[in-house]
């Protein structure tokens, strides 16, 4: 089974057709969305792509596509407009949690962060099939390295002001028991995701329990050079 996440940035309405074809050169069998906010876009991208299966909701950033027949679609809300969607198959190896972390690099939204993983961890806990939450968390992990000459000069200054990179909530999650799959497989690359070009921090992230991990032979970022067909946008 091939896994995809992808933030699409706005409700992805004025650049869906770049969208459908990015997704649709990778050819997954089951897509996480961020900022997946219009319920029509999620709709229009899964009968684009062929991926029947379309799980939306109005104003929340979380959304699935999937070639898989789903039986569970479960919304968990730890908090207004933020949180996780739930989606299972008996063709998949894993139940998926989709996750959308909130933003801002500040201390105020790493407690709000903290706060979120605490409840990601818990619903991870809870069922008996190998779980994975997978999705930009907005987040920062110990010990990666970021190049931060190359942010903005106003983020360089709040950091600044703010005390430094907060790792604190990846490091709650890595700590519950939840393994940084690809850290777990690439130990010495940045894995960087963001921004799409010009890469030079990895803010999303797969994590797998114990029982997940050995069934992830594979873990990987996007590029330009995997995806041709960006070179339109």
């Amino acid at each position: 089974m091939r896994l995809l996440s992808y933030n699409i940035r706005f409700g992805g309405r004025r650049r869906r057709d770049l969208l459908a074809d990015v997704i649709g050169h990778l050819e997954p069998d089951v897509v996480i969305l961020q900022e997946a906010t219009e319920p029509d876009v999620v709709d229009w991208l899964a009968a684009r792509t062929g991926l029947p299966s379309a799980v939306r909701r109005p104003d929340w950033s979380v959304a699935a596509l999937s070639r898989l027949p789903l039986t569970v679609r479960a919304w968990h809300q730890p908090r207004p407009g933020r949180g996780f969607l739930e989606i299972d198959s008996p063709e998949s190896p894993v139940r998926i949690f989709g996750v959308h972390l909130t933003a801002g690099l500040t201390a105020r939204g790493e407690r709000i962060r903290m706060r979120e993983a605490e409840k990601l961890v818990a619903f991870l806990g809870t069922p008996t099939k190998p779980s994975v939450a997978v999705g930009d968390f907005n987040s920062i992990a110990p010990g990666d390295r970021v190049v931060v000459r190359q942010w903005p000069l106003w983020i360089r200054l709040l950091l600044r002001v703010d005390g430094g990179i907060r790792t604190e909530a990846m490091a709650s999650l890595v700590g519950s028991g939840l393994t940084d799959v690809f850290r777990h497989l690439h130990p010495a690359e940045p894995g960087y995701t963001l921004p799409a070009r010009g890469p030079s921090v990895r803010l999303d992230y797969l994590l797998a329990g114990s029982a997940a991990v050995p069934l992830v032979t594979a873990c990987a970022p996007v590029g330009e050079a995997d995806v041709p067909i960006v070179a339109r946008a």
